[in-house]
């Protein structure tokens, strides 16, 4: 089976493991709180009968570090299982990353693009799958800048006018954007052609974004 090149990120699946850390982060530290001294010394057997009951904050921190990776050890996605790494940032705290279990490369976000028959069927970065973006695959082509950009900035406005706390200001002048982009794509050439494949033959649609 002959290789594609590039496919697009946008037609893989993908799984923000940044958001995954920070959650059970924020778990982990409330856990921590309501542990007895026995049940962290557990976890963390440096930790001595001062620190406990003081809280020492940076001692605590760390002890949050590996209950986050215990708990991240336990997670599974399409019968794959992951290692991660962290970084200290520098205004404190620290930042999980998830490893390419191909190239162990540090990521925040995997993919699996299965469509495509001729990629790996595991989450995988951006590079193993060689995925790039519509926009670098399409360039200042026509039918991007008339096509797939006009109808990404119409999901994101309909992202943003589907939220409950947004301000009437904010969506009257999302919803006038939304109306110019429209009568834009129904005056497009490039759209119209795009519209009339799409519903005589999806799979070539599926191509052209």
């Amino acid at each position: 089976m002959k290789r594609t090149k590039y496919i697009p990120s946008e037609s893989a699946t993908s799984f923000c493991f940044s958001e995954l850390c920070l959650r059970i982060k924020n778990e982990m530290k409330d856990k921590v709180k309501n542990l007895s001294y026995d049940e962290v010394k557990e976890v963390y057997p440096l930790i001595t009968q001062d620190l406990f009951k003081n809280k020492d904050m940076d001692t605590f921190a760390e002890i949050t570090q590996v209950m986050v990776f215990k708990s991240l050890k336990k997670f599974t996605l399409n019968n794959q299982i992951f290692e991660y790494s962290f970084r200290k940032n520098h205004l404190g705290g620290y930042r999980w990353y998830v490893l390419c279990p191909k190239c162990k490369a540090t990521c925040l976000k995997l993919y699996l693009p299965n469509k495509f028959k001729d990629r790996e069927q595991l989450y995988l970065c951006k590079d193993c799958h060689d995925l790039k973006n519509s926009s670098s695959l399409l360039g200042a082509t026509n039918r991007y800048k008339k096509v797939v950009r006009p109808l990404k900035r119409l999901e994101a406005i309909k992202t943003a006018l589907l939220k409950r706390n947004i301000q009437a200001g904010t969506a009257k002048d999302l919803l006038l954007e939304y109306e110019m982009i429209e009568r834009e794509l129904n005056a497009s050439p490039e759209y119209r052609l795009w519209k009339f494949q799409r519903d005589h033959s999806p799979l070539m649609a599926n191509r052209l974004l």
